[in-house]
């Protein structure tokens, strides 16, 4: 496990950029994630109750979550009360030195703070902004919130993957959701660079959760034909002692390859239905590789014949087992709690620039002075007066309590305190 560089890498892709991301939770963060591995400036502009990741964590985790730190680390914090005039005058100021601003508000919600496209533009002509939204700005569903969970359902992949599995409607293991958008985040936002870099004029890329997983998801080749395609893929091989296994490739293809390679009899009966020959075809493979003596020489069985497979192995070992340990996927930060926690350092490897982990996930305004004297030369008395008056804030304020913070219906809402671990703050999606 290597750890993480200093923040500021003359060698980085991105060392020129600053990224003032006001975004919370997964889709938004990640972007801003990437982009401070790529070298980055990343301002995290944090509401008085805090980033709603911070909480999704068991009891023990809450304040500096895993979830929070994955998609925050190396990014530098100010917490600003937007729903003041004062507070809305000092963020356009920081929008004033942006080259790029991530949001990912209910539709309307960034508008009624003061950040929305609008606003960005005058304030900064050449800064780029990506606004995320669960069903687009535009559309009929655009007040509806939305999560990874709810995109899954709206989306048609929560069914389509019950029937081609032939199991209950159950929730995905994982937020796809949420990171397919970030990916096709980047890529909108790097668009828009490029086109800022050769106009000198920036532009607002809106994505919403739902186009961005349907625009990327394998099934819809299938399920768009006339009549929709029963596609299914080959179940895992329970190998015995040898464990379960994934060979790739529909199941008549594997068992021709193994039935030649290996001299395998079918065990189907003379005459027997598709379905039939499927079901004892797999488990006469089964029996075959339950004979194996150790899982590598299943594998170097199974690549001899011209497949392609792996052994079914626990996240866990996949991150600190030998061959994710040689790819040097994890990273040591310090958990802010007197400890370290590792992250996944992003994948990219370019032959001359610099791509890490920057730093640790930041507290709640951790770097409210550090911000403001680095990019807008403001004084210690400034500073002091902008956190007397509670618009700037930080970790542990008890200020935080009464200050008020609009949802995504307009309507104003008390905050909880931070030390109180609140989920509360302005609607994300």
């Amino acid at each position: 496990m290597s750890s993480p560089t200093t923040a500021s890498d003359p060698n980085a892709p991105f060392s020129d950029l600053v990224v003032i991301d006001f975004s919370q939770v997964l889709a938004g963060p990640y972007i801003g994630r990437m982009f401070s591995d790529l070298g980055a400036d990343v301002i995290k502009i944090e509401a008085p109750g805090g980033d709603m990741v911070r909480v999704i964590a068991p009891k023990h985790d809450r304040g500096m979550s895993g979830l929070f730190t994955w998609v925050n680390a190396g990014k530098r914090d100010v917490c600003v009360d937007l729903t003041t005039s004062a507070g809305q005058s000092l963020v356009h100021e920081l929008l004033g030195r942006a080259d790029v601003v991530l949001q990912n508000f209910r539709p309307g919600v960034a508008e009624r703070l003061g950040i929305g496209w609008d606003e960005v533009h005058a304030t900064n002509p050449r800064a780029v902004m990506i606004s995320i939204s669960g069903f687009g700005a535009d559309s009929t569903l655009r007040d509806r919130g939305a999560f990874a969970p709810s995109i899954h359902a709206a989306s048609g992949l929560l069914e389509y993957h019950a029937r081609k599995t032939h199991n209950p409607v159950q929730p995905l293991a994982d937020a796809r959701a949420d990171l397919t958008t970030a990916l096709h985040g980047m890529v909108g936002v790097l668009t828009a660079l490029r086109v800022a870099e050769k106009t000198g004029v920036g532009e607002h890329v809106e994505l919403a959760m739902y186009d961005a997983v349907l625009s990327c998801y394998e099934g819809v080749p299938f399920e768009l034909l006339e009549p929709p395609e029963e596609r299914y893929d080959t179940d895992p091989f329970d190998a015995g002692t040898n464990g379960w296994i994934v060979v790739a490739g529909p199941l008549q293809h594997i068992w021709a390859q193994l039935s030649a390679a290996f001299g395998l009899a079918d065990p189907s009966p003379p005459g027997s239905d598709i379905a039939t020959k499927a079901r004892t075809r797999h488990a006469r493979l089964e029996e075959w590789m339950a004979t194996l003596h150790d899982p590598p020489a299943l594998v170097s069985s199974l690549e001899s014949s011209g497949l392609a497979c792996a052994p079914v192995q626990s996240l866990r070992d996949a991150l600190t087992g030998a061959f994710g340990r040689e790819r040097e996927l994890l990273v040591e930060i310090d958990d802010r709690r007197g400890g370290t926690r590792s992250v996944v350092r992003s994948p990219w490897r370019f032959s001359r620039s610099s791509v890490a982990v920057r730093g640790p996930a930041p507290e709640r305004g951790e770097h409210n002075a550090e911000v403001l004297r680095d990019l807008l030369g403001a004084s210690e008395t400034r500073i002091a007066e902008l956190a007397s008056s509670g618009v700037l804030q930080s970790a542990g304020d008890e200020a935080s309590a009464s200050v008020p913070d609009t949802d995504s219906s307009g309507r104003t809402r008390k905050i909880a305190s931070t030390s109180a671990k609140s989920t509360t703050s302005p609607a994300t999606r």
